[in-house]
């Protein structure tokens, strides 16, 4: 791509050719135009001289490494993602500064860090990439009619629907689901992105009333192995502080329960502490400790034995999981049937 003048690096732009040059070149382009297209020039038939739009767009490899090397704040970490080297990451987006004229990074001993105008260059790229990522995906699931995209949370995801599927799966076989969980809150509901969402709690900016699912209420839990391995537990007072699980996410949930269990002089602060709600259910699993997590979630891990409610007290102010349906008119239909088969497994005791 040919170089913009007074870029970052400083060289001087290629000198304008002179009108003579211009007309020959118009006259070249015309004349492969009229070739091309099988018919004699004519003025009515001319290419607009306005350059084409790829010409003042930045080079894509630039800005695909630019948002990578943006995000992670590391030129390693972004070429490892994009599967090139870390020169390879420093050349494309010197490049790309060039062609802005701008510097979007701070290049220092061991780090990088964003200037101010990447910063907000990264949240326009980043913004830029997402929403061709979010119209590629509704472009082949409107291709397949019968191909439901359905929002979840990771969690809700995780514990309760993914292993519910293949039942849904064997009863309607000619409709497939495409789940999407991505991080953060709900995004708005509308048929171009969503059939179906999940949701704890109301979903922002909702239009359609939502079916109610189950309710949201946290429990402690623990595993059969860390029972075995620990003194009885019988009353909340026996709780041990530092086997407390704690998830990040969900900051206040011992705080809440203990004083709920009226032992507030446990130190809620103390035990172990995980980023992820997910993490913290597998290490409650694994019997690392006593975790609260959503009883409806987890239903089947009780129903099995692999994880054992403790005590009869239970924290109910949660919000309710809810159900929306914003099917597209021709997904209508198995949106609907998806709808109230999730609507028949809440209810069903498995």
């Amino acid at each position: 791509m040919p170089r913009r003048p007074g870029g970052a690096s400083g060289r001087r732009g290629i000198d304008p050719p002179d009108a003579g040059c211009q007309e020959r070149l118009r006259r070249t382009a015309h004349s492969a135009w009229t070739r091309v297209h099988d018919g004699p020039y004519s003025p009515q038939s001319s290419p607009r001289e306005d350059p084409p739009i790829a010409s003042r767009l930045p080079p894509l490899r630039g800005l695909r490494a630019f948002e990578a090397a943006g995000r992670r704040l590391s030129f390693t970490a972004a070429a490892e993602e994009l599967g090139v080297t870390p020169g390879a990451i420093s050349h494309q987006i010197r490049q790309l500064e060039e062609f802005l004229g701008t510097r979007l990074f701070d290049r220092q001993h061991r780090e990088v860090v964003l200037t101010p105008q990447g910063l907000a260059y990264l949240r326009s790229v980043g913004e830029a990439f997402r929403r061709i990522e979010d119209d590629t995906r509704i472009l082949f699931a409107a291709s397949d009619p019968t191909t439901l995209r359905v929002y979840a949370s990771t969690n809700f995801a995780m514990r309760w629907l993914v292993p519910r599927l293949p039942r849904f799966a064997a009863s309607h076989p000619s409709i497939a689901v495409d789940i999407a969980n991505p991080i953060g809150p709900p995004p708005a509901l509308h048929p171009r992105r969503f059939d179906l969402a999940i949701t704890h709690g109301p979903a922002p900016l909702a239009k359609e009333a939502p079916a109610r699912l189950f309710d949201g209420r946290l429990v402690p839990v623990c595993s059969p192995g860390f029972l075995a391995g620990h003194p009885p537990l019988t009353h909340p007072r026996q709780l041990d502080p530092d086997r407390l699980i704690h998830s990040r996410q969900r900051k206040g949930d011992w705080r809440s329960w203990l004083r709920l269990a009226k032992v507030p002089e446990i130190d809620a602060s103390r035990g172990i502490k995980f980023d992820d709600l997910n993490l913290g259910y597998i290490a409650a699993l694994s019997g690392m400790g006593v975790m609260l997590f959503f009883a409806n979630l987890i239903s089947e891990d009780l129903r099995a034995g692999r994880l054992i409610a403790l005590f009869d007290v239970a924290l109910t102010d949660e919000p309710d999981w809810l159900v929306y349906a914003t099917p597209a008119p021709e997904r209508q239909r198995a949106t609907l049937l998806f709808r109230d088969w999730l609507l028949a497994e809440s209810q069903t005791p498995r």
